[in-house]
Parts: structure tokens; sequence; C-alpha cells
């Protein structure tokens, strides 16, 4: 857990930011939910396609596969909210960090946007990522899952990867490897959880590892991560407004 920070009365004093405290779960609650990760998103883009199916409803598999991971995500929470509330005195939401901050989300925007700018020109330029098809791509093959895809990463998406990464690992990596590790880890791991989006590309890898070295940052200078939840939505913002705009992969 990360303390709130806490914002002067006058706006001419300083910013006093949070500092980090122990939180009061740990590799119990990691590997928990690191075991409930994977059955709770089968099981609900399972129960999602045959409740399509029983309302003769004809949606794209992408799209079957956005609202089978939201409600995954639900069900994921549905059990850390159980857990959380049985073995620990504050609710899931305060405890994952998601309290107010004393930044501008403004600001938070405008970083947001920076960082996808310098993560598309490193990964294009420097690390030289190969233009090939990836399974992200071949998902976007028609227009309600583009529209599907580009709604769920504006949106519940990066909240729901925030509480999880920033709100409900980071710390714990942080309480056994110290800040800077910790924050390094986590990011790691985040990268990791990407690579097969991007057909294990080390360079998108490493990519979406630095973003998630910003957010870290963010979510430990800020002590919330609805902050780091803000320049996640400003960041995925800008790479799904780009690939709205590019149309059909498949075309090209």
């Amino acid at each position: 857990m990360i303390r709130e920070p806490q914002t002067a009365a006058n706006s001419r004093e300083p910013l006093i930011l949070a500092e980090p405290d122990y939180p009061e779960w740990g590799f119990a609650e990691i590997f928990a939910g690191v075991a409930l990760f994977f059955p709770a998103i089968w099981v609900g883009v399972s129960g999602v396609t045959a409740a399509t199916a029983a309302l003769h409803l004809r949606l794209p598999q992408g799209v079957l596969s956005v609202l089978g991971e939201i409600a995954g995500y639900l069900l994921l929470f549905g059990a850390l909210f159980v857990i959380f509330a049985v073995n620990h005195e504050k609710p899931l939401l305060q405890s994952l960090g998601w309290t107010k901050h004393g930044f501008a989300v403004s600001n938070l925007a405008v970083a947001g946007l920076g960082l996808a700018v310098f993560v598309m020109i490193f990964t294009a330029l420097i690390l030289r990522t190969p233009n090939q098809d990836t399974p992200f791509q071949k998902l976007l093959s028609d227009p309600a899952t583009r529209i599907a895809v580009c709604l769920f990463g504006v949106t519940l998406g990066p909240i729901a990867e925030e509480l999880l990464f920033r709100g409900f690992l980071q710390p714990v990596m942080m309480r056994v490897a110290g800040v800077l590790p910790g924050i390094l880890i986590t990011a790691a791991v985040f990268g990791g959880m990407h690579l097969s989006q991007y057909g294990g590309q080390w360079q998108a890898g490493l990519g979406i590892m630095i973003v998630g070295l910003v957010l870290g940052i963010v979510r430990h200078l800020t002590g919330s991560t609805r902050a780091s939840a803000a320049v996640h939505i400003a960041y995925n913002s800008v790479l799904f407004l780009l690939m709205l705009a590019a149309g059909d992969p498949a075309k090209k």
C-alpha cells in the first residue's frame, strides 16, 4: 500500500509526494490472483460465447473476446474483493491505491501523450521493430472488433491493468526488492504479459516495459493508481486513434 499524497492548503506550497509503505497483502494473495486470472478469463469468454449463442447473436470473434475479457476481469476482481474483505481491513479499491492525488489530470494526460510519442519513435527508429503481422493486428480484421478493442483499450482495460500491476503487484515487489527494483520487476512482468500480442517481438516487449516503468514511477510518486491510469489511458488513446485511422491492417 502507498500512502495517499498530501496536498497543501495553499497552492504555493510544495506538494508532498507519497512515501512507500508496506502493503497489507503479500505473495499468498499474488499467487491466488495469478491462479485465478486465466481461469477467470476463460470462464468469461466461454460464458459470453454461450450467452450470445443462446440469444442467437452473431458477433465477430474479436468482439466476443473483448466482452469475454471484460467478464473475466469482473470475475477476477470479484474474487479479489472477497479475499480483501475477509483478510484485510481496508476495501479492495482503497488498498490498491484507487485514491485521490494532488496532480492535475491534464498534466498526467500530457505525460501519457508524450510517452506514446517517445515509445513509438524509440521502438521504430532505435530498436527497428520488424514490420510484420502480429496476433493483435490479425484480431482487428473487421470494423466492429476495431471499435470494441479501442473502447476497451481507453476505458476499462488500462484501469484494470493499473489496479492489477501498479496497485496489486508493485507494492509487494517494492517491499521485497526495494523501490526501483520493485518498479522494474513489475514493468518487466507487464511487458512480458503483452508480448504474445505482438508475436513475441522483443522490441515491442521492451517498449511496453518502458511504459510500465513510467507508470510505476507515477504510481509511486502520486501514491495513486488513479494517476497512473490517467497516464495509461492517454497513452493508449494515441495508439488506438492511430489504429482507427489506419483502418483494416489486412488490406494494407
